[in-house]
């Protein structure tokens, strides 16, 4: 009896050890989530257009990771959701697009690819960031039928486009951001 009595003690222990690294890893990704902020959605013709900010804190092992000639690649999904009262919501539209920040050291310059595939060249790195967390003129298109649509973005880092060594990590919470999904009315817009 006594010693089913330590092995319990001791299956206590680690479900307890490994509970607060769960937690540790889930609190310390909260300082990597990604920020969508100051969203505007506007019609022209039978297109809209969407442009926000966003805002993300990097921390020293990705500047690092960055100086190094590691790309940074990040997944928009854009989706049109139409809004439903009895049935659920139902998807309209999905888009997914990239956009990148790359350090070429030959040149001494980093080189960020935004959303609509424009090229722009940085020598300072926080210009170059600031220039990449801005999106503009992001283009969509669906068929309007007057009912009550909805815009969902999320923004996460693109962990399968990183080196090999970077994504065998699980746990590493460093490579972990999302900005989950920022949820917009479009409704009926003239």
């Amino acid at each position: 009896m006594r010693f089913f009595k330590k092995i319990n003690i001791i299956i206590a222990t680690l479900l307890i050890l490994l509970l607060l690294v769960i937690e540790s890893t889930f609190t310390f990704s909260d300082e990597r989530n990604i920020l969508i902020k100051d969203v505007v959605i506007s019609k022209t013709n039978n297109f809209h257009n969407v442009s926000f900010n966003q805002e993300l804190n990097l921390d020293y092992l990705i500047r690092e990771a960055i100086d190094k000639g590691i790309p940074l690649v990040f997944k928009l999904t854009l989706k049109v959701v139409k809004i439903n009262d009895i049935f659920p919501t139902k998807t309209i539209k999905k888009e997914v697009r990239y956009y990148q920040i790359k350090y070429k050291a030959l040149r001494k310059i980093y080189t960020i690819l935004d959303i609509n595939e424009q090229k722009y060249e940085y020598k300072n790195m926080d210009e170059a960031i600031r220039k990449m967390l801005k999106i503009e003129s992001l283009e969509f298109s669906f068929i309007d039928d007057g009912m009550h649509y909805e815009l969902w973005l999320n923004a996460s880092l693109e962990r399968k486009k990183l080196p090999k060594p970077l994504q065998v990590n699980f746990f590493d919470s460093t490579w972990s951001m999302s900005s989950g999904n920022s949820i917009h009315k479009i409704g009926k817009l003239n």
